[in-house]
């Protein structure tokens, strides 16, 4: 719809022109001035044209066309009003027909200045059943109704919409911040919005002919509304093992080096946030189940947890309060198989290659390893995988030769690594 201001020029319908079989045949329609402010619907079935005008007492129409007559709609049948005079003052709710030398257009006129809403209040309903998901508001007062007829003679109602303006909570990236939430519908006594996830204040507008018309909207506010809407957003943070060079450095599989991953190598070590809606939230529940077998329930809106076990887990989060429950959040985790790989030469030259005996290994819980020389005497010995034999024997290089391990191992699927076998010291150049 457009706004037609003071002297704003309408004009129906151009010419449109057919040529069949080498005839020209035109058909046109008149044209209308309005003169004041209206707006107008937009496709209105069964006549030309429905004009919503600000108000009769300075509004009229006009038309540049030769011979106009206009007409009132009746029913089916029409009389005329006048004859040979360029303008027109219309009445309410009332159709019309001009005939001019250009042709004939029809058309409806309503006067907004005498449908505009009688707004007396705007209650929330306590009583409604389901106010964890929506809120119910009641509108008290009278909004007449708009309608046009047809050259037929049919009656159409005219659809008034409004807004509900009211704020909840977005998440965003880190936070919960305000997020206006703006609700639209045809104009009727009760209306459904999503529950808000915070107290706010719910304004109704009315309606959409208003701010076509440049006019301010009626509009009416309720009272402050107590949110009962819960919802969180869950997130992790993984502790990373080591530092950036020494995951460069790392000899064990799929190790955890970023905050958000949530698979990989045992042990996980991973930190849980709620981030609820506080403070209407007021309860939490954590359950971490592998399979559907419950390993651990929690109430805290934060918590930690180590999954040193292989194997596919859930973490289900669920947020409360007296009235409310979220549906359940849900967390997936995957802890890697165990893998333990064993070289059989390694080079300590300084070169920065190889220069360590090292396992390659993954999800390995509980480690032991011993080195022997040729004779079955111990040179060294680690407990830890990620570190590693680099050549020396109390503080001094290792000659060149074939040296023997033994491992024990398990791995977080309860396999358990018996291996022994020989290493190759080989210093050679850099």
């Amino acid at each position: 719809m457009s706004r037609l201001s003071f002297i704003a020029f309408r004009r129906f319908c151009t010419a449109v022109a057919t040529c069949v079989a080498g005839c020209l045949c035109c058909y046109a329609q008149p044209s209308l001035q309005v003169v004041g402010t209206a707006t107008s619907l937009p496709h209105p079935s069964g006549i030309d044209e429905v004009f919503i005008m600000s108000d009769l007492a300075t509004c009229y129409l006009q038309t540049p066309d030769n011979n106009p007559v206009w007409w009132r709609l009746n029913g089916t049948d029409s009389t005329i009003v006048a004859t040979g005079v360029d303008y027109l003052y219309p009445e309410d709710n009332t159709g019309y027909i001009l005939h001019t030398d250009n042709g004939r257009v029809s058309f409806w006129i309503l006067d907004y200045s005498q449908y505009k809403p009688d707004l007396q209040d705007l209650l929330v309903d306590t009583d409604y059943d389901n106010s964890c998901r929506q809120t119910h508001l009641l509108l008290k007062g009278n909004v007449p109704e708009m309608s046009y007829g047809t050259i037929s003679g049919i009656t159409r109602t005219i659809s008034r919409t409004c807004s509900i303006k009211y704020y909840s909570l977005q998440w965003s990236e880190e936070e919960w911040i305000d997020s206006l939430c703006v609700h639209e519908q045809d104009i009727a006594t009760s209306f459904l919005v999503d529950a808000p996830l915070r107290n706010t204040i719910f304004t109704l507008y009315t309606d959409q002919f208003a701010e076509e018309l440049g006019l301010l909207p009626d509009s009416i506010v309720s009272a402050e509304y107590e949110a009962v809407a819960v919802d969180a957003h869950p997130t992790t943070i993984t502790t990373v093992r080591g530092t950036e060079e020494d995951n460069k450095m790392s000899n064990e599989v799929e190790r955890p080096v970023d905050a958000t991953q949530l698979s990989g190598s045992a042990p996980l070590d991973i930190y849980f946030k709620a981030n609820a809606t506080t403070p209407v939230a007021k309860y939490y529940q954590w359950q971490i189940l592998k399979g559907n077998d419950l390993m651990v329930q929690r109430t805290d809106a934060e918590h930690r947890y180590v999954f040193d076990t292989y194997g596919e887990y859930r973490a289900l989060l669920w947020v409360s309060n007296d009235e409310c429950r979220t549906d359940s959040f849900e967390i997936k985790i995957s802890v890697s198989a165990s893998q333990l790989l064993v070289p059989n030469v390694f080079t300590p030259n300084g070169d920065g290659k190889n220069d360590e005996f090292r396992v390659m290994y993954r999800s390995i819980t509980e480690f032991s390893c011993w080195i022997y020389n040729r004779w079955g005497k111990k040179v060294f010995e680690f407990t830890d995988p990620a570190k590693g034999w680099d050549g020396n024997i109390n503080g001094r290089p290792a000659a060149e030769s074939a040296y023997f391990y033994v491992i024990r191992a398990k791995g977080a699927d309860g396999v358990e690594y018996k291996l022994k076998g020989d290493i190759n010291l080989i210093r050679g150049k850099k």
